[in-house]
């Protein structure tokens, strides 16, 4: 888990670091999902871009869609990599 300092602004604002909004494509006006667990504040992008990449990490909340073939031949190479690892 990564953690990154944020300071509370006027207003109650916070600024989301850069390599955050960069490693997310986060944009103005894109919006974020905030849930309270004991003393912890989570955020979560509610629409993230379609990146295979990012549906292959496990972290489109669970958005399905079609892997385009040369996706799909990545995906294949990356798997029959990972099998061979294992052994």
């Amino acid at each position: 888990m990564e953690k990154t300092k944020v300071k509370i602004l006027s207003g109650y604002r916070i600024t989301i670091p850069e390599e955050v909004r960069r490693r997310f494509s986060l944009k103005e006006g894109d919006e974020l999902e905030l849930t309270v667990e004991g003393n912890r504040l989570i955020y979560k992008i509610i629409d993230l871009p379609e990146d295979p990449v990012i549906s292959m990490l496990g972290i489109t909340g669970g958005v399905e869609r079609k892997l385009s073939g040369v996706e799909e031949a990545v995906t294949s190479e990356l798997e029959e990599k990972m099998d061979r690892s294992r052994k």
